[in-house]
């Protein structure tokens, strides 16, 4: 079976990690500065903000989570009416 090309991979999800990453190293600044009398947000939150936005976007802009589908566009996850061999049935609005 060829690999996937996309951004979330079984192997690694690196749009989904650096995303983290930039979130928790901006967090850490803030607590930082905060607690060394200086301004929580400054140039570096706010970059490392930006690369975590930038990050998400890249990660939803690759694989919609929605439908994901391989390279050669076959659905990941069947859809609700084609699940077969699954106890129960698709949910029933009510």
């Amino acid at each position: 079976m060829a690999e996937l090309k996309r951004a979330l991979s079984p192997k690694l999800n690196p749009a989904g990690l650096g995303s983290s990453i930039a979130a928790v190293y901006a967090a850490g600044v803030v607590v930082w500065n905060t607690t060394h009398n200086h301004a929580p947000i400054d140039p570096q939150v706010i970059g490392a903000g930006v690369t975590a936005l930038l990050f998400l976007y890249a990660r939803f802009k690759v694989t919609p989570i929605a439908d994901p589908k391989t390279s050669d566009g076959v659905p990941l996850v069947p859809a609700i009416g084609d699940m077969t061999g699954v106890t129960g049935g698709p949910p029933t609005g009510g």
